[in-house]
């Protein structure tokens, strides 16, 4: 790209020699004009402004600076703030170059007659400095473009992170509820029954709302799982837990104890509330159309269920379940396809031992 070199002095002669050493010193870079009129001047600049042709330096005297003083200056340097800006001077003690200087962009005051050297110096010194400037303009071009690059790279990471955090929360709470759910049913595992009972027995001792307890078994599951094979029984399995969780409330707990035995937590359930839940849920299940079922005894599948309620029956987490788990066994000893609460009398007919529950746990199946 042309640089160029503008001049402007009312003294044609002075003008032509002024042009005559620019272009020996500088030609080979940069064009050289002259003019005298200041009107064709701004003329000039105003073309190569808008054609974006770089100004490098003008060389101002005359009429210019006679006529126009520092007011013309400074509406030279807004017109080409970037441009060095030379004063061709009459006397030492002109007072217009300091004012210049510090108002309208002025870094150089000459003499006439010019010395060549001096103005070859000036010249010089201002395009160094104007190098200075392009060369820091383009390093902070690089730097901008380059942050900006890194804002962009810092921004791609941190939704990497977020997506991966995202990600690791999500593995960390499917794990959690895997590790948490049984699964052939899809309810609560024993783990999390355990954990839980502690923490509600917990609870109804502080605070004296009662918890109830209900332990359901499938009556005559092994004859069936037997008979008909593992995959339909896994089948009725999953159909019994559907039944029991839909029959549970908002805040009741739900688990697979173990092969065809479930559990409920009932939260603030005395014995008749917990037993009024058992036999809907008994009378549920035996409504049910489940396959085969006509060669179970009967001809229906049905459910066993003990009841117990903390702390009637049972301040700790294993008295609780202890409890439960009689009423269950004698409900099973009774007949099947009952509800039995602990601490209840023996009604006709049901035999005095099945209140020995560690003998039950070893019978009781089916």
């Amino acid at each position: 790209m042309r640089e160029f070199i503008l001049c402007l002095d009312d003294q044609e002669w002075e003008l032509l020699r002024l042009r005559q050493q620019l272009l020996a010193r500088f030609g080979e870079r940069c064009v050289v004009e002259s003019m005298t009129a200041p009107a064709v001047f701004r003329q000039r600049l105003d073309e190569l402004a808008r054609r974006d042709e770089p100004v490098t330096m003008l060389l101002l005297g005359g009429q210019l600076l006679q006529e126009g003083g520092l007011e013309a200056l400074i509406e030279l340097h807004k017109l080409v703030p970037h441009a060095g800006k030379l004063l061709l001077l009459e006397s030492a003690q002109d007072e217009l170059l300091p004012l210049a200087v510090s108002h309208a962009g002025v870094s150089h005051g000459l003499l006439r007659p010019i010395d060549e050297m001096q103005l070859s110096l000036c010249i010089e010194s201002v395009f160094r400095e104007q190098r200075l400037i392009r060369t820091s303009e383009t390093l902070l071009h690089a730097l901008r473009e380059q942050q900006k690059q890194l804002e962009a790279m810092q921004q791609d990471v941190d939704a990497r992170v977020r997506e991966r955090t995202r990600a690791l929360e999500e593995a960390n709470r499917r794990l959690t509820q895997l590790a948490a759910t049984d699964g052939l049913t899809g309810l609560h595992n024993h783990r999390y029954l355990q954990e839980h009972l502690v923490l509600e027995v917990e609870r109804s001792l502080r605070t004296g709302i009662p918890l109830g307890m209900l332990m359901v078994d499938v009556d005559h599951f092994r004859q069936y799982n037997n008979r008909f094979g593992h995959q339909t029984g896994d089948e009725v399995l999953r159909r019994v837990a559907r039944l029991i969780a839909e029959h549970r409330r908002v805040n009741d707990v739900v688990a697979r104890y173990g092969g065809e035995e479930f559990a409920l937590l009932l939260i603030n359930a005395d014995h008749r509330v917990a037993s009024n839940i058992g036999e809907r849920l008994r009378a549920r299940v035996a409504a049910e159309r489940f396959p085969q079922t006509h060669e179970l005894p009967g001809g229906m599948l049905t459910i066993s269920v003990g009841v117990a309620s903390c702390p009637t029956d049972g301040t700790s987490a294993a008295s609780l379940l202890q409890a439960a788990d009689a009423a269950l066994f004698r409900a099973k000893q009774s007949g099947r396809n009952r509800v039995c609460i602990a601490g209840e009398p023996p009604q006709f007919g049901e035999p005095k031992a099945a209140v020995r529950v560690q003998s039950a746990r070893v019978s009781k199946s089916g």
